[in-house]
């Protein structure tokens, strides 16, 4: 159902978003904002962009004009965890611009809202979004140790979980409403903090602006034709997403003789390793192509029939939405947020393992017509993960906060 609105204003707060961005948090916000201002929600954005240590002397403020949002940013020195840092580091001056403003509410995201959570209440209702669990951050990066895994994620996920786990906590149990981007994060929160959290814990997808998606798409080119053989993987080179899983892959792809090749786009801790894995198993299948700006993985896109997304665990990852969207099909490990997304993988191909999605791979056009469920995925996609869907079921909490 389609909600508008033509008076309310929204504030919402984070350390990212576009152009500065490290996760996908950022992204969620700018999709949201859109979708909200064709709804007649006035947007406002308070959020960082990173500074050098070295260059703490440029401290100040930026605001700017976008069409979806009013933006304002203050730096903060780059360094993790930086949603927190950002936070502290701008205590007084996210105050002082919340206490110039006329907002309705304030739309926190998790480890970003607290500890201004009490004065911010002062101010407005505050709903904050989940977007992940410190307990299973915790879980994987252990899990990451002796898989590939690095010190820096150890560190900031293991040691740093008591903090994490206490800014949530408090997040939950303060916020006037709590969302979580996937029934999967749900329940793990809950299993983590308590089922007392329940009913006030509900739970909204994220969405994709699909006008801005096409448009993107179409502006890579012409020139970039789809490839049935071709597989891509985007994002950050660590062991949670799965990328050395990508290197396995294209082994037994190659030893099967199979005609697929894999394109790897991003950086991150273990491109080294990765490159030195490739070379030694001498593969011929697998491109590292590094950092892809939006517009180069749109052509990336446009190349590829497959999107790869291995991760050991997510809670609804941009990167899947959008790849739906635009009718290339999953290739995921089975795990709680894969198999909610893809409808137990009706619309994508699941597996337990790495080696048997591989084997589901080489085998695919045996059993099924890959144009056919190409298209039925993208069809499926933007039913359920249009921006306008998620705006609207936002805008429906809003009123009952404000009302």
């Amino acid at each position: 159902m389609e909600v508008k609105v033509s008076t309310m204003e929204v504030l919402f707060i984070n350390n990212d978003y576009p152009p500065y961005i490290f996760g996908g948090i950022g992204t969620f916000i700018h999709e949201l904002a859109k979708g909200l201002t064709r709804r007649g929600v006035k947007v406002h954005v308070v959020t960082g962009y990173p500074e050098p240590i070295g260059s703490m002397g440029n401290i100040g403020f930026r605001q700017s004009e976008e069409s979806e949002a009013d933006v304002v940013r203050f730096s903060y020195p780059s360094f993790p965890p930086r949603h927190t840092v950002f936070q502290i580091w701008n205590l007084k001056n996210i105050m002082n611009v919340v206490q110039k403003m006329d907002v309705d509410l304030i739309h926190g995201q998790c480890g970003s809202t607290y500890p201004a959570l009490s004065y911010l209440k002062s101010k407005a209702p505050v709903i904050v979004t989940f977007h992940s669990s410190p307990m299973m951050s915790r879980i994987t990066s252990v899990q990451s140790i002796f898989r590939g895994g690095t010190f820096k994620d150890v560190f900031t996920y293991f040691v740093g979980y008591p903090a994490y786990h206490f800014a949530f906590l408090k997040e939950l149990q303060h916020s006037d409403a709590a969302i979580t981007v996937s029934r999967a994060l749900k329940s793990e929160i809950l299993t983590e903090m308590g089922n007392e959290y329940s009913e006030k814990l509900q739970c909204i997808h994220n969405g994709v602006d699909i006008p801005s998606l096409d448009r993107e798409y179409e502006e890579a080119g012409v020139d970039e034709e789809e490839a049935e053989k071709t597989i891509l993987f985007a994002g950050r080179l660590f062991w949670l997403k799965g990328c050395l899983s990508m290197v396995k892959m294209a082994y037994l792809l190659q030893k099967c003789n199979s005609k697929f090749k894999i394109i790897v786009r991003g950086s991150g801790p273990l491109l080294n390793r990765m490159q030195e894995y490739i070379n030694l198993l001498g593969l011929k299948n697998i491109e590292l192509g590094g950092f892809a700006t939006r517009p180069e993985l749109m052509k990336c896109f446009r190349r590829c029939k497959f999107v790869a997304i291995p991760s050991k665990y997510e809670a609804c990852p941009m990167i899947l939405l959008e790849s739906m969207c635009l009718g290339k099909i999953p290739l995921m490990l089975q795990l709680p947020f894969s198999s909610e997304l893809t409808q137990d993988g009706k619309y994508g191909i699941l597996a337990d393992r790495i080696e048997s999605l591989t084997s589901r791979l080489i085998t695919l056009q045996d059993t099924i017509s890959v144009d056919e469920l190409s298209k039925n995925i993208r069809i499926f996609a933007r039913k359920m993960y249009d921006i306008d869907v998620s705006a609207s079921r936002y805008i429906e909490q809003y009123h009952e906060l404000i009302s």
